[in-house]
C-alpha cells in the first residue's frame, strides 16, 4: 500500500508531534512520535516509514536516553509572533540534516528576535523530518559563540592611530546605537579558537556586544575581575588582568563602550 504524507502538528495531549498519511482512495493514518515512544501507535503500511526514519533519529535517540538535551547554533532568517526559523551554522551537527529549522515560541511569549539575530537553540533532542524541519526548544539564547576572549595589545610608541578611536562607529552600522571605542591600543577577539579584529566580528555577527558585556557582568558576579557603578547614571567598568571595559550609562544619555588598557578609568575617556 503506497500513502502519501498529509500534514505533521504537535500534539499537546501525547507531548509529541503527530503525523499523518493518506492511501489512494484518501483514508488517513497517523501515529505519534514523541521523546518516549517512536511511535506510539503505528498504522497499517507504515512500517517502512517507521525504519528510514528510526535509522535518521539514532542519534537523537542516544541523547534521550541519557536524559541529555542537544543544542546548536544558527540566524534567524524569518520570526513573527509564533515560531522563529533559523538556520544552523556551517559546523552544527543538525545541519547535516536540514538547512532551515523551525522553532516554536510558546502562546505567551512576548520575545522579540529580529531576521540576522545570532541564536543558541537548546532542545529535547528530537528533530522532525519535515521542511522546514521543526524541533522542540527548552531554551532559546541570544547568543553566538560558547567560547570567547577579548585579547587587547597596548598602543606602541611607533603606532600611528589615535590614543582614542572608534572600533565601530555607530554611523557604520545599524546593529549598535552607541559607538564602540578603543583606548591606547588596539581590540581583537578570539571566537572558539579563531581570532578576528573586534571590527570585523561585530559587522559580520560572529559575536555581540551585548554578549560581551554579559560575560562581563557574569564574571563580575562571580569574582573572577573587579569592577564598579559610576553615580553618572549607571556607568560600569570591568577591570580584567590585561584590559578593562567600561559601558557607559550616564543620565545625559551616552551610551558608548571603551575597551582599553587595564589602568583606564572614566575620566581618561570623557
Amino acid at each position: 500500500m503506497q500513502l502519501e504524507y498529509v500534514d505533521i502538528e504537535w500534539s499537546s495531549s501525547f507531548g509529541g508531534y503527530s503525523i499523518k498519511f493518506k492511501d489512494a482512495n484518501n483514508k488517513t493514518y497517523s501515529f505519534i512520535m514523541n521523546n518516549k515512544y517512536f511511535p506510539i501507535s503505528l498504522g497499517q503500511g507504515l512500517f517502512a516509514f517507521e525504519e528510514e526514519y528510526r535509522q535518521k533519529y539514532e542519534w537523537q535517540d542516544t541523547n534521550i536516553e541519557n536524559n541529555e538535551e542537544s543544542y546548536f547554533y544558527g540566524k534567524v532568517i524569518e520570526s513573527n509572533a509564533k515560531y522563529i526559523i533559523v538556520e544552523p551554522n556551517e559546523n552544527e551537527e543538525e545541519r547535516k540534516s536540514a538547512d532551515k529549522i523551525s522553532v516554536g515560541l510558546g502562546e505567551n511569549n512576548d520575545a522579540l528576535y529580529t531576521i540576522g539575530t545570532n541564536v543558541k537553540i537548546t532542545y529535547d533532542g528530537t528533530i522532525l523530518e519535515s521542511y522546514p524541519a521543526q524541533v522542540k526548544a527548552t531554551k532559546i539564547e541570544i547568543k553566538s559563540a560558547e567560547n570567547f576572549e577579548i585579547l587587547f595589545k597596548d598602543r606602541q610608541p611607533i603606532d600611528s592611530y589615535n590614543k582614542i578611536y572608534a572600533i565601530l562607529d555607530k554611523s557604520e552600522t545599524d546593529k549598535y546605537n552607541y559607538t564602540i571605542y578603543a583606548y591606547d591600543g588596539s581590540v581583537n577577539i578570539k571566537i572558539d579558537d579563531k581570532e578576528y579584529s573586534l571590527k570585523d566580528a561585530l559587522l559580520e555577527s560572529k559575536i555581540t556586544m551585548e554578549e560581551i558585556i554579559q560575560k562581563a557582568n557574569k564574571d563580575l558576579d562571580n569574582n573572577k575581575i573587579t569592577g564598579d557603578m559610576y553615580k553618572d547614571g549607571g556607568s560600569m567598568i570591568y577591570q580584567y588582568d590585561t584590559y578593562t571595559i567600561i559601558k557607559c550609562h550616564t543620565i545625559e544619555g551616552n551610551r558608548d563602550v571603551y575597551i582599553g588598557t587595564k589602568e583606564m578609568t572614566l575620566n581618561d575617556v570623557k
